[in-house]
């Protein structure tokens, strides 16, 4: 049995795009036969150090403080070394401050080092993200450096990334995974009868900076003077780690009753919530979200999508042509757009492309190499 090491920042219960897929990959793994150990952070202190769900070990280093996204785990390389020992590959998923003991110790005991590319930290934003993108830079491009592939959702986004652009002849190109559970027919109806019989416009994610939901609310806004629509905004926005956006956005969410907060939901339950959505909409405006496998997710239930035209953001509507692509941080645009999504009829496409067994068999095919 061949043994992998993925490390991430943050692990489930954690709810992001970097957790779903580092989650649905240790899942895939396992189920080919691979030992498979997470080593992440202990970034709630009720979480247990040590545990396993589903055949996969998972390690929770200590943590004493955290800068924004970023979490200082002093006791990383040790909890680093005892697990590099014990496997065969390393699978490292950027951004990740302590990737570079890893890359370190993966060359030290020869582990093939194998980096997956999330996204990364530009000079922009507010103060914290400036600042972890100054002080990772040097970490993660010796993490690249030391890596045998990398691994990148999409060429379009690539192209204009720092990073791999340096490490070109590295680069897989590997679209996310897409784990899509079966419908609750029951509950799914529950969520119809609680939102009426309007059109729906939703959202799918945490509350954060980069995410421009004061763009989508804007848009929303006019959108509501041509129909009855609502919004739904589905995920994380109360104690979102390293971010605190939803107080500035507070405001505009209470005094529009039409607008609707459900708190974190269960991945496996968001099929529900995606089948009585009319439009999903990313108005992200930033590179730190470089492809939004929420797109993918609405996609193959049918519904369709109007997303940033940020690099990577834009690849699911071109591939699967269900949606509508936006100017980045235009709300009247954006509403343009969402206004089109529900008044357009477009061709299930998403299933054919989005395939999680090709996922899991081009890993499987680097992980070995």
């Amino acid at each position: 049995m061949k043994r992998l090491l993925i490390s991430c920042t943050y692990f489930a219960p954690n709810i992001s795009g970097v957790t779903i897929y580092a989650q649905e990959l240790a899942k895939a793994m396992a189920a080919r036969d691979w030992q498979v150990t997470v080593l992440t952070s202990r970034y709630l202190r009720n979480l247990p150090a040590v545990e396993e769900k589903g055949g996969i070990k998972i390690k929770r280093s200590a943590v004493s403080f955290s800068i924004g996204k970023g979490v200082l785990m002093p006791l990383f390389w040790w909890d680093a070394i005892k697990e590099l020992r014990q496997t065969e590959v390393v699978n490292c998923h950027l951004p990740q401050l302590e990737s570079a003991v890893l890359a370190v110790g993966a060359k030290v005991w020869g582990k093939r080092l194998i980096v997956t590319h999330h996204c990364e930290f530009g000079f922009d934003g507010n103060l914290s993200n400036w600042l972890t993108a100054v002080i990772s830079f040097p970490f993660h491009f010796l993490t690249y450096l030391l890596a045998n592939k990398i691994v990148a959702y999409t060429q379009d986004y690539a192209n204009q990334s720092f990073f791999l652009q340096m490490f070109k002849s590295k680069v897989n190109y590997i679209l996310p995974p897409v784990a899509v559970a079966a419908e609750d027919k029951k509950e799914s109806a529950r969520i119809k009868r609680e939102w009426g019989n309007q059109k729906i416009i939703g959202y799918v994610g945490r509350v954060g900076w980069e995410k421009g939901l004061e763009y989508l609310i804007k848009a929303f806004e006019l959108v509501k003077q041509k129909r009855p629509v609502k919004l739904v905004l589905v995920g994380p926005f109360q104690a979102v780690v390293g971010d605190q956006s939803f107080k500035q956005l507070e405001p505009l969410i209470k005094k529009d009753k039409e607008i609707i907060l459900t708190g974190p939901i269960p991945h496996e339950a968001l099929v529900n919530y995606y089948k009585n959505i009319d439009c999903l909409v990313l108005p992200s405006i930033n590179n730190l979200e470089t492809f939004g496998i929420v797109q993918a997710e609405a996609m193959i239930c049918g519904c369709p999508v109007v997303a940033s035209d940020l690099p990577g953001v834009r690849v699911p509507i071109r591939l699967t042509k269900m949606g509508e692509i936006a100017r980045v941080a235009d709300s009247e645009d954006l509403a343009v757009k969402i206004d089109t999504a529900l008044n357009k009829k477009y061709q299930q496409t998403a299933k054919d492309i989005f395939k999680l067994d090709q996922f899991a068999k081009i890993y499987e095919k680097i992980f070995s190499l």
